[in-house]
């Protein structure tokens, strides 16, 4: 009642000439938007809400003015549709209170963008983390199964995930041993992401994987301002399904404590047959807070199983060309091969104590453990590579000629645990971290055989699985970093300097079991890595950034011994070098911002891999001496209203061996084109426009097996109605056909075979929040 009231008030008496302004208000470092800022139009006035908008009814020769703490005060004549961008009065006293592997805007001398809860909310569906980084800028992501469920993969700047360090809340998530990122194990993480930072080059990162072509920081959320209980159930193509039950406690627990739980299955048959995929996962995380200490327990557990095969689509046979990939019924052809099935745990306790406001203590503990294995039909292989003469009768010539079908498994039970602790230091000149991280991995790998179609061999194992091989790996990590951030007050610039010590002691140790030779290896890797920025602020529209560094990588453990293979032996593999220099600037206008960068990478030894024809699921790997990865990127986002939006960006990349020759698998260039428009509170449309620039497959770039560029649209609509609300996505609403991925090899001429993305598919998907 008191409202119409208002509203009848002022309808009433507001002056002829009186109209309405609407606007969004923005952080001009962090493009985020800002909640609660005091509006004032003559005597009129409101505040923003939790999305930045707002909207009031003012004269037209009004002035109008913008003041938040923390901010400086904006005081601008009035117009129709205003987009606001406020200015942080201390860069350095407001980063206090993040962490140090984050880029914080106006500080770092990095490139980054952020996927905010908004903008994951308008794109996920069902796919794996990777399909939705996949609209920022230098980002290509694909998966193996066509629709992006299953096992699917990002690279920047033509780096594999492999050497892009990824954190969850701060606890690393790469793989200890092959430096590998496995995002099916964690089907539906995006249902509890606040918002991913996405760094491009050398970045921030301190301590976990060292970072080459980027870093992936994940935050979820756990406290809620109210309590929820959503029911989410989602279908699509492919008979692609997602069920979820979330609880947020909002005020259940008190004012001081949250907490968050969340359950998920995850179902798909996937575009290319026999590429299934089944994902469950749960969520839980508590958060209490008192005073200036507070504490985040979560854990995540995640379960898959997926099917698939490791073969693609012929593009080449024996050097004549085949219409397969490009036949709608014919692309999408597989077989049986192999099913993966893994369950990973993380365990992380997050804390942090404002000691005084000019120092901070955090800490991250964490422990993960996995275990799984991937299973395959073999047939007619030999006694030898199975160790199956257990009482060692046979000659090893009668061992290598007798044969026998089988179902191999391959298990890998791991775990690591660890321990990052940092202490923060700053007042309106600068801001100093100081901390760690130690790391304790052991990884035990063991291969089985059942299901022998010999009979001597089903009669002497009765039915038991047979263990062939057996090694373990460990591997501890300790680190030690600091970092410096210089910014005077009254003074234009920023100065960034970072220091990282990283030792790295590493054991392998190969169980003799039958012909295996019993390798017990063992290597240590020290690495020094300084990086130094700056950031200069020409104006409160413009700013530019500059900064050079260096990042090590110890080589993974399979480029120094395929310890599964008993006829493998160890070699030299070097340690990867790479060198950093980047040079962007910033612009912000009245109603957009724009960000532009350029970069040069020296990379020395670096580690290249292809399929591995002769076993499934596995690489070979090859090196380069040295490499060169050099680019551009732009970002920009236009606030045409309050209400639309339109987002410009994109790469070009120029990633060659020393030869001029182009690095496989590497598009030359991606550009994104999204556009958003919120019709009112309750209905929002967006369209996603993807181009990607074409790519060798292989190193001699042969023209044969080039992948042509490709456009895909993406089409989304989500509605709201009280406390349902309903999403449709269309994916590659052209319906184009493309490759994401391609190999090749020379036997009886060339071949060449490709990774097929999927037709035009939909997600539609129902949440009810109680």
């Amino acid at each position: 009642m008191y409202k119409l009231f208002t509203f009848l008030f002022y309808f009433t008496f507001l002056p002829a000439q009186s109209f309405q302004i609407s606007g969004l208000i923005l952080d001009n470092q962090t493009k985020l938007p800002i909640s609660d800022v005091n509006i004032i139009a003559a005597e009129r006035g409101t505040a923003s809400d939790k999305d930045g908008k707002f909207s009031l009814y003012a004269e037209k020769n009004d002035s109008i003015t913008f003041s938040h703490i923390g901010y400086q005060s904006l005081k601008l004549k009035i117009s129709e549709n205003m987009n606001i961008f406020l200015q942080p009065v201390s860069l350095i006293g407001n980063s206090i209170d993040v962490s140090a592997y984050r880029a914080i805007s106006g500080l770092t001398p990095v490139s980054f963008s952020t996927l905010t809860m908004d903008e994951i909310s308008m794109k996920y569906t069902a796919q794996d983390i990777p399909m939705v980084l996949a609209s920022e800028p230098g980002v290509w992501s694909y998966s193996e199964s066509g629709n992006g469920t299953g096992y699917s993969y990002a690279s920047i700047r033509g780096f594999d995930q492999s050497r892009i360090a990824v954190l969850l809340d701060g606890v690393p998530l790469n793989d200890n041993e092959s430096h590998q990122v496995y995002w099916v194990d964690h089907g539906d993480l995006l249902a509890d992401t606040k918002d991913i930072q996405i760094q491009r080059g050398i970045g921030t990162n301190l301590y976990g994987s060292s970072s080459f072509g980027g870093s992936i920081n994940v935050r979820t959320q756990i406290q809620s301002d109210k309590r929820n209980i959503e029911f989410s159930q989602g279908l699509g193509s492919y008979n692609t399904s997602k069920a979820r039950i979330k609880y947020e406690s909002g005020k259940d627990l008190g004012k001081n404590t949250s907490l968050v739980l969340r359950a998920s299955s995850i179902n798909s048959d996937s575009y290319r047959k026999f590429h299934g995929s089944k994902q469950r996962g749960i969520f839980f995380g508590l958060e209490h807070r008192v005073s200036v200490i507070k504490n985040q327990f979560r854990v995540l557990i995640g379960y898959e199983n997926t099917q698939l095969s490791w073969d693609g689509i012929a593009g080449f046979l024996n050097g004549e060309k085949q219409s397969d990939i490009e036949d709608r019924t014919k692309r999408r052809d597989s077989y049986k091969a192999y099913t993966d099935d893994f369950l990973q745990k993380i365990f992380s306790l997050n804390s942090s104590a404002k000691i005084t406001n000019n120092i901070s203590f955090r800490n991250i503990s964490y422990l993960v453990t996995g275990r799984g294995y991937y299973e395959v039909f073999k047939a007619d292989q030999d006694f030898y590579s199975y160790n199956l003469d257990i009482n060692n009768v046979m000659s090893d010539e009668s061992e290598q000629s007798a044969n026998t079908d089988l179902l191999r498994r391959k298990w890998i039970d791991n775990s690591y645990y660890g321990l990052v602790p940092m202490i923060t230091i700053s007042d309106n000149n600068y801001r100093l971290d100081i901390g760690g991280e130690v790391r304790f991995y052991a990884g035990d790998h063991f291969g089985e055989a059942s299901q022998f179609s010999d009979p001597s061999l089903n009669a002497r194992f009765a039915g038991e699985w047979h263990r062939y091989y057996q090694y373990l790996g460990k591997k501890n990590i300790l680190t030690a970093f600091t970092r410096l951030i210089w910014a005077p007050v009254k003074q234009p610039f920023a100065v960034s300097i970072d220091l990282q010590n990283q030792n790295i002691n590493w054991d392998l140790n190969q169980k003799k079991i039958g012909h295996a030779a019993g390798h017990e290896l063992s290597a240590n890797w020290n690495f020094l890595n300084p990086r130094i920025g700056l950031v200069w602020e020409l104006s409160d529209s413009l700013s530019w950034f500059v900064n050079t560094g260096k990042a090590q990588k110890e080589p993974a453990d399979n480029q120094i011994i395929a310890a599964d293979d008993m006829f493998s032996k160890p070699v030299m593999a070097a340690n990867e070098v790479i060198t950093d220099l980047e040079l962007g600037m910033n612009f912000t206008f009245n109603n957009s911002y724009a960000k532009i960068n350029g970069y040069r990478m020296l990379y020395l030894n670096e580690q290249l891999k292809n399929i591995n024809l002769s076993q499934e699921g596995e690489y070979s790997y090859y090196s380069a001496d040295s490499t060169t990865h050099s680019g551009f990127e732009y970002e920009s986002k236009i606030f045409i209203d309050s209400n639309t939006t339109l987002g410009i960006n994109g790469a070009l990349q120029m990633n060659v061996f020393n030869n001029g020759n182009f690095l496989p698998n590497t598009p030359s260039s991606m550009m994104n084109i999204s556009l958003s428009r919120n019709f009112s509170d309750n209905l929002q449309l967006f369209a996603h426009y993807r181009k990607i620039g074409g790519m060798y497959i292989d190193n001699i770039n042969s023209e044969d097996g080039y992948i042509n560029s490709f456009v895909v649209l993406n089409l989304g609509v989500h509605a709201s109605w009280k406390m349902v609300n309903v999403s449709l996505k269309i994916n590659n609403a052209l319906n184009k056909l493309y490759s994401t991925y391609g190999y090749s090899y020379d036997y009886n001429g060339y071949n060449a075979f490709y990774w097929p993305g999927a037709e035009r598919n939909t997600f539609i998907n129902v949440s009810v929040k109680l």
